[in-house]
């Protein structure tokens, strides 16, 4: 008789995300460390369902020095998450003084007027050598 998993698909998915992303970064110089320090970091699909490694920045200046360094984010993410085909570097300022607090009923729906993202796309060279 074989034995029950300890992880459902979901928590062995979550697990595995969660240790990706804590390694992510490592290689990366010791500037992009601190700009990724203050982002959160995730996945999910985007509505056509390419898996999409998200970079959600506090502000404008976080997301505009990653864009300088998306050439060697993008190198990593190839080289770590196979399957993921796009990086979206999106902003998500947290607390800013010159807005009013937005109250939310669900707080898992943020307004579409407080996020902002740029989509960078993986082209991958076996891919490319397909065609």
């Amino acid at each position: 008789m074989l034995s029950q998993p300890v992880f459902g698909d979901r928590s062995l998915t979550q697990a595995f995300d969660r240790a990706v992303i804590a390694r992510f970064d490592e290689p990366l110089s010791l500037s992009t460390q601190a700009l990724l320090e203050d982002c959160t970091l995730g996945f999910a699909a985007c509505p056509e369902g390419v898996k999409t490694f998200f970079i959600i920045a506090p502000s404008l200046d976080v997301a505009d020095e990653l864009i300088q360094r998306i050439d060697s984010i993008l190198d990593r993410v190839v080289e770590l998450m196979a399957g993921v085909r796009q990086v979206g570097l999106c902003i998500f300022p947290t607390d800013s003084e010159d807005e009013q607090p937005v109250e939310l009923p669900n707080s898992e729906k943020v307004p579409p007027d407080c996020i902002a993202c740029k989509f960078f796309t993986i082209i991958c060279a076996d891919a490319a050598n397909d065609r």
